[in-house]
């Protein structure tokens, strides 16, 4: 989750505590507004990291695309099942991981929920990302490690895959996060070298919190 174990306690004291004021169980308004903007294939399968246990992850799901959610607190991830009214599989180990498969089913494609240090996640554990949703990891980080967050999702994806982010900015400058601000200028500086990004509109809430939802597109790198 963060780069350092200090980053990685403050995550599980919320969990612990029931401090997830930034968990929905409802999709994410940005989600269902901009997605069918990214016309991406309904049969894509998308990476959500730090998925929490997100009502997102079952409106992907709904809509044919096969997810692949990585978290580092466990008891996120049994949240998730027990929304769903499923009892949580067996874990299948995997290098640094703990993966827990929900199958496809008539109204829904396959989930697959993966318990672990997003930034260990290695491109051919992710197998065939074909796009991402990130509501909730770069606004998570610190300011520390949003740049290696940005360097590992390019790392992960292939040219030409797309995304959509959203990030927060707060009426007041003050950071009081996660959720933490991070401005345009900040994503352009993170995101630019490797991806082309479309700032694709805003949404003000009554905590004084703008979200704010970009299109990613990763870049071919120089070198292919």
């Amino acid at each position: 989750m963060a780069s350092s174990d200090q980053g990685s306690e403050q995550w599980f004291d919320r969990w612990r505590e029931g401090r997830i004021g930034f968990h929905s169980d409802s999709v994410q308004p940005m989600l269902a507004r901009y997605w069918p903007l990214l016309g991406i294939a309904s049969h894509a399968r998308v990476l959500l990291p730090l998925c929490g246990k997100s009502g997102d992850i079952h409106w992907l799901a709904q809509r044919g695309h096969p997810v692949l959610g990585v978290e580092l607190v466990e008891a996120a991830v049994q949240g998730w099942f027990e929304a769903q009214g499923e009892a949580r599989p067996q874990a299948d180990p995997r290098p640094g991981f703990e993966r827990f498969v929900s199958p496809a089913q008539t109204k829904r494609a396959e989930v697959t929920l993966d318990v672990g240090n997003f930034f260990h996640l290695e491109a051919d554990q992710g197998e065939a990302i074909d796009a991402f949703y990130d509501r909730a990891a770069l606004i998570a980080l610190p300011e520390t490690a949003r740049q290696r967050y940005a360097l590992r999702l390019a790392e992960l994806c292939r040219p030409g895959v797309e995304g959509l982010l959203i990030s927060v900015v707060r009426d007041e400058r003050r950071d009081q996060g996660p959720p933490y601000v991070v401005t345009d200028e900040e994503i352009q500086r993170l995101f630019a070298p490797n991806f082309v990004l479309e700032r694709l509109g805003e949404q003000p809430d009554d905590r004084g919190m703008t979200d704010i939802a970009w299109r990613l597109r990763r870049k071919t790198p120089l070198s292919c």
